[in-house]
């Protein structure tokens, strides 16, 4: 039996989304004409848009986004039901939203200087998030470490998300702690760059390990 294009948790993840937009109305006489909409490294606005946009377009696409990563989602799993870690996963978008929302509206009201202290903090939350549910996952074609390899064995699927979860468990720690310090935001996009790369290279790694012992076993029990 086919999953549905939109569940339940996905339509109320869609409709938090939306919900984002009310921090906007609420202080929507008090913004500027013009809102940053884009910060640089530096963690000043480089790229504005009229107040409009900011309170009622971005909160509208990153909705269209959540939608579309819910049909795919469901489209592409075969099971009828989505795990309890997926379903948590499907609340990182909307969370986003109010975050990046708030954020942005405070920034322009002149009630925070710092925006990259809630880009670092936001990292710190997902890698917690993700190194927690990351050994939860099924295997999909989604979510996770997914290579030919990944999809294809149970046991490298396994392996894998277990090592994930601890090194993101890990690296959330040193966001933290880089955070905390105030240091260089181009360290934070390195960390979460070679975080995010490192469970591939463990993956094919392992599954060499995995063929040349099967393998090894194999002729094993071929002897006479």
């Amino acid at each position: 039996m086919k999953r549905k294009l939109l569940n339940k948790t996905d339509l109320l993840s869609i409709g938090l989304c939306l919900l984002s937009i009310l921090p906007g109305l609420m202080v929507y006489d008090r913004l500027p004409e013009r809102v940053g909409i884009h910060f640089a490294l530096n963690g000043e606005a480089d790229q504005f848009a009229p107040r409009a946009v900011a309170v009622f377009v971005s909160p509208l696409i990153i909705a269209l986004v959540q939608t579309i990563l819910c049909i795919t989602t469901n489209r592409m799993q075969k099971e009828k039901e989505i795990s309890r870690a997926e379903k948590v996963i499907r609340y990182v978008t909307p969370t986003l939203s109010y975050v990046l929302e708030i954020s942005t509206l405070m920034y322009a009201m002149g009630k925070l200087t710092n925006i990259l202290t809630i880009a670092g903090i936001l990292e710190t939350v997902l890698l917690f998030l993700y190194g927690n549910y990351a050994p939860k996952l099924r295997r999909n074609t989604f979510f996770g470490v997914r290579t030919p390899h990944t999809l294809a064995s149970p046991e490298l699927w396994d392996r894998t998300h277990r090592f994930a979860g601890v090194l993101y468990i890990v690296a959330g720690i040193f966001c933290m702690f880089l955070t905390v310090m105030e240091a260089n935001p181009i360290l934070l996009v390195i960390l979460l760059i070679v975080t995010i790369g490192i469970p591939f290279l463990y993956s094919e790694i392992l599954y060499r390990r995995m063929k040349k012992a099967g393998e090894k076993k194999e002729i094993v029990d071929t002897e006479p």
